[in-house]
């Protein structure tokens, strides 16, 4: 018994380590009835509806037949690639870029692992995750942080997108630029017979899947998607529940219970309020403090401080801060596990990489922003 206890905590080292800093915060602030506040249920719902979708669309071959399709009319590894990347970046506007990882990276893996490109995985997926956090940065709906602060400071949506576009496209200009550059243009095949779609179980994966959506922008209840895609799941895929992540559900709500708790210490509220002095230094505070707690609760905490006319610099400041650290947007720990649970010994290569890529574009994208100013 002891032994397993020990191989949930140690099989997972980003699990442990949320683990270790949550329980290290609640020495700080002790357990009351404000924890309550610190879970956001419709995330970890959401994250739980897409992981069945996936697994039933990819149980149901839909990965198979897309790629087949996708592989064989285009046959370019820079071209395949840069289809995925860029769908990324565009659906990240509509939905949340954490559904769109969990949805779209492991499709790329099924895509590198069959055509024999499994070297270039890394690099592709990394690009995803920053397609998904620039893509998503342009919109309200496209980040739990951009709806808080959109709706907090009452932000005309017009103003909103203006004052994103210039993240948004310098973003979209780097990611295509990388694609291009450290991508090949060789030719690709996959390396598996043509399938086809099982059964009519496809119909309840999709059903599975837009439920999850509609949660994520708010036209179905958390507390109904829930109920749905748990029962939906028993009747059809019952098998499904043992392939959900559960470590990267723990993970995240050890990282609210976290972040929550950081938020209430009075030391960091006071040093965090200095900080807001100028328009500058909020976007500054908005992006150090990202890469520490994550960009969501960056913005609430920040937000309490902040004037309305240091709103907007706030917004950026925090969706910049999405790169940098795997935990400066929660979305890239998603990717970070996928990696990690697929290729376990690469997971020094893949932070490496990550971190080299974000430090040019945080560069490159902060001297756009300042510049526009």
């Amino acid at each position: 018994m002891l032994a397993q206890i020990k191989s949930f905590f140690t099989k997972d080292k980003v699990f442990l380590i949320s683990f270790v800093v949550a329980l290290i915060s609640m020495l700080f602030v002790l357990p009351n009835q404000s924890y309550l506040g610190y879970f956001k249920l419709e995330v970890l719902v959401v994250m739980f509806g897409l992981m069945i979708a996936v697994s039933a669309l990819s149980e149901q071959n839909f990965f198979k037949v897309v790629a087949t399709h996708m592989v064989r009319q285009f046959k370019s590894l820079k071209l395949v690639s840069l289809i995925i990347i860029l769908t990324t970046f565009f659906l990240g506007m509509l939905v949340t870029n954490d559904a769109v990882l969990l949805t779209l990276v492991p499709f790329t893996i099924y895509v590198t692992k069959h055509t024999k490109q499994e070297k270039y995985t890394i690099i592709i997926v990394i690009l995803q995750t920053l397609a998904a956090n620039l893509g998503s940065a342009l919109t309200p709906m496209g980040d739990p942080q951009n709806i808080y602060l959109y709706s907090k400071f009452d932000i005309p949506f017009m103003v909103f997108i203006k004052t994103m576009l210039p993240i948004t496209l310098t973003g979209l200009v780097l990611i295509v630029t990388t694609t291009l550059i450290l991508l090949p243009n060789k030719t690709i095949d996959l390396y598996t017979p043509k399938e086809r779609i099982k059964d009519y179980k496809i119909v309840v994966a999709f059903t599975i899947l837009m439920l999850s959506i509609l949660c994520v922008v708010g036209v179905v209840d958390v507390i109904v998607t829930l109920l749905a895609v748990v029962l939906l799941t028993m009747i059809f895929f019952k098998h499904l529940f043992k392939k959900v992540d559960y470590h990267l559900l723990l993970t995240f709500t050890m990282f609210f219970i976290f972040t929550g708790n950081v938020s209430q210490i009075n030391v960091v509220k006071e040093v965090v309020g200095a900080l807001l002095v100028s328009n500058t230094s909020t976007f500054i505070a908005g992006f150090f403090t990202s890469q520490v707690i994550s960009n969501v609760p960056a913005a609430v905490l920040l937000s309490t401080f902040a004037q309305s006319s240091q709103a907007l610099y706030l917004l950026q400041g925090v969706n910049v801060g999405a790169m940098g650290t795997i935990i400066g947007s929660l979305a890239s720990l998603i990717t970070y596990k996928f990696v990690i649970n697929e290729y376990p010994n690469e997971f020094k290569r893949y932070l490496i990489t990550y971190t080299i890529i974000c430090v040019i574009y945080i560069v490159i994208i902060t001297s756009v922003v300042f510049i526009l100013k």
